[in-house]
């Protein structure tokens, strides 16, 4: 069955607000204030996005289509969608991409999976469902499950709209940036290593998806 939306553009960076999961996540020097504000003030990719962009010759030239704040995710099993801070849809040099951008300053990725994997039959599907997505049959529990349902994210809106391509982007806003240890650990666990910020990992096919990595580092947008 198709699913029907009302929509409305936001005009400025206070418009996300009323769509944050909580209300009190809207503090200025954290993530879903300076996401806003450095993507909807830039009215495209933030200079610093684009410049990671711009080493890949597949995202060099890449256009927004839309982007969608707090976009909510079906998982395709039993439990919680997922939210993308930000889901852009973009298009390529050649062909679209879908990009799940994850805001961060301080917050970590969440539990590790050994944390949040209870043992219940739910969960237990859940987590094998992402894990033959994501081609991993070694363990996992080190791991962070947010950076799971993400990647998930980014694939399964590039199938449902027919993009061959998807990006994970962390865009961060810590001056120690903070827990990219963990993203680079969950990279090379999935076959697409990023070893630096500012550079975009090479490609892995994830349930016919050619999808990459990176790591943003930022300063406060505002």
């Amino acid at each position: 069955m198709p699913n029907f939306f009302y929509a409305k553009k936001l005009e400025k960076p206070e418009d996300v607000k009323s769509h944050l999961a909580k209300e009190y996540h809207w503090k200025k020097n954290y993530s879903a204030y300076e996401l806003a504000h450095s993507w909807i003030g830039s009215g495209d990719f933030p200079a610093p996005v684009r410049e990671i962009l711009t080493k890949s010759p597949k995202y060099q030239s890449a256009e927004i289509v839309e982007a969608l704040f707090e976009r909510d995710v079906d998982l395709r099993t039993a439990g919680r969608n997922s939210q993308a801070d930000i889901l852009v849809f973009a298009a390529l040099v050649q062909g679209y991409a879908a990009i799940a951008v994850e805001g961060k300053v301080e917050e970590t990725f969440g539990n590790l999976v050994a944390e949040w994997n209870d043992g219940s039959p739910g969960k237990v599907a859940r987590l094998s469902s992402l894990c033959k997505l994501l081609n991993l049959t070694s363990d996992v529990g080190r791991l962070r499950y947010q950076l799971f349902h993400r990647t998930a994210c980014a694939v399964f809106e590039a199938q449902r709209y027919r993009c061959a391509n998807a990006l994970v982007l962390v865009h961060s806003f810590s001056a120690m940036q903070s827990h990219f240890a963990d993203f680079v650990e969950f990279t090379k666990a999935v076959g697409a290593p990023v070893t630096s910020t500012g550079e975009m990992s090479k490609e892995v096919i994830l349930d016919g998806v050619h999808t990459q990595f990176a790591w943003c580092a930022d300063t406060f947008a505002v």
